[in-house]
């Protein structure tokens, strides 16, 4: 019986300490919401290119005209675009995400399907 209850016990705290974890690591700050939007439509702009190169043989000017419709995020931040049709392309994003007053820095480019924090905001 007491060895019942010694392994009650220890499944009661596990229990206890497993909820606290939960709570306390399943809150989302606005700005890391903001941020994990942010690092989405920056993997759906790396898509997007790989997509258009792989059928017409360059990479498209993300800030043209013509491709504002599917990136609207991009008018919302202050935005950096380098693009070289065949040789590639870099997109950086400036903001401060968490309304520290610090900017933090984010950039995609066609080397790798991810995006790169260059500074924490």
């Amino acid at each position: 019986m007491g060895r019942l209850l010694s392994w009650l016990e220890i499944l009661v705290i596990a229990a206890i300490i497993g909820g606290i974890g939960i709570a306390t690591f399943s809150r989302i700050t606005p700005g890391e919401a903001l941020e994990i939007q942010l690092e989405a439509d920056m993997l759906q702009l790396y898509e997007m290119e790989a997509d258009h190169f792989a059928r017409y043989g360059q990479y498209f000017r993300p800030d043209a005209a013509l491709y504002r419709a599917y990136l609207p995020w991009m008018e919302e931040y202050d935005v950096d675009v380098r693009h070289d049709a065949t040789g590639g392309y870099s997109v950086v994003v400036h903001a401060d995400l968490d309304g520290d007053g610090e900017l933090g820095s984010w950039r995609v480019d066609e080397s790798v399907a991810a995006v790169v924090r260059a500074t924490n905001d």
